[in-house]
């Protein structure tokens, strides 16, 4: 069957593979849509680790990084019982980079790490279901401490993770939405669909408007999806009581005097509860992931894929194996 392969930063091929067997406890999957998720494509294709101390060896995984998927169940291995032949299925959760990923044709998944599609929704509208179940993991804290609905709540980055976290903020009743996105056509495109307004950080009036986290109207409470020092500095220092760090944390911060009063919310790490929350939200219509992907393309094309997320010309690029 056909795979991609990275066998060097900067250098992507499909490449022919033996059709994997579903071992017991696993279902293989005839994959029907498969995104990307920037962050790995990105890092992967430089050559550079996702995560600091980790080395990356080249040839890749077959298939890797690609973990957003959707698909129809092909066969199931021996004690398989919650899905059958044809079914839809959508992935929410990677198994890491040591098994062959989804840029391929065929995949095999472990039973629990796959859910089922309900038959309304379209492939591009849970393809993303994995990346909107790390968000849920952000979410979910902050809804258990009463810190969403009523609130004036912010999103710090509107890349796909961004647009995630805006609309489970308004799901869970926040008042308004506003996001902060140095790229116009981010900001173009999350106005209305997924935030109330979309305020450039480095602009002098955004500055005059939020100036520090007590003022008039302020922002109450914030999901960084940026990661960047100056961009969770420039955060802290304007949401008042609660900010979640979702974005990959690779620096220290510091926690000022300036910053009494403001809870500090981490990662709590990958949870079915949070997958099935966010499947939850996208059938009631009320999470929409279709306008993440920018644009559809075959395997063949990935280097092209790769060079739109660099230049940020799209969100995610969905390929179909």
């Amino acid at each position: 069957m056909r795979a991609l392969q990275i066998q060097a930063p900067g250098r992507a091929e499909v490449v022919d593979i033996a059709m994997p067997q579903p071992g017991p406890g696993e279902v293989r999957v005839r994959v029907s849509l498969v995104n990307t998720c920037p962050q790995w494509d990105l890092h992967l294709d430089a050559g550079e680790p996702m995560f600091v101390g980790q080395q990356i060896p080249y040839p890749y995984t077959s298939g890797q990084p690609g973990h957003e998927m959707v698909g129809v169940v092909d066969a199931i291995g021996e004690g398989v019982t919650a899905f059958r032949v044809g079914q839809r299925v959508a992935a929410w959760r990677d198994a890491g980079h040591h098994r062959q990923g989804c840029y391929a044709e065929y995949v095999n998944h472990l039973e629990a790490n796959i859910l089922p599609v309900p038959d309304p929704v379209e492939d591009p509208a849970i393809a993303s279901l994995e990346l909107a179940m790390c968000v849920a993991v952000s979410v979910l804290p902050l809804k258990r401490l009463g810190a969403i609905a009523g609130k004036r709540a912010a999103v710090n980055g509107l890349g796909p993770a961004g647009m995630i976290a805006a609309q489970m903020l308004r799901a869970e009743g926040a008042s308004s939405v506003t996001g902060f996105e140095p790229h116009p056509g981010r900001r173009d495109l999350a106005t209305g669909y997924a935030v109330d307004e979309a305020l450039d950080p480095r602009d002098p009036a955004t500055n005059e408007r939020y100036p520090h986290r007590h003022c008039a109207e302020c922002l109450e409470v914030g999901i960084d999806c940026a990661g960047y020092p100056d961009a969770v500095r420039f955060f802290m220092d304007r949401v008042r009581w609660h900010v979640a760090l979702f974005a990959v944390q690779r620096h220290d911060y510091t926690y000022a005097r300036t910053h009494s009063g403001l809870t500090v919310v981490g990662y709590a790490g990958h949870h079915r509860a949070a997958a099935e929350y966010a499947l939850e939200l996208i059938a009631a219509g009320k999470l929409d992931l279709r306008p993440l992907i920018s644009v559809e393309l075959p395997l063949e094309r990935y280097a092209e894929g790769v060079a739109l997320l660099r230049q940020q010309q799209a969100l995610k690029i969905g390929f179909r194996p």
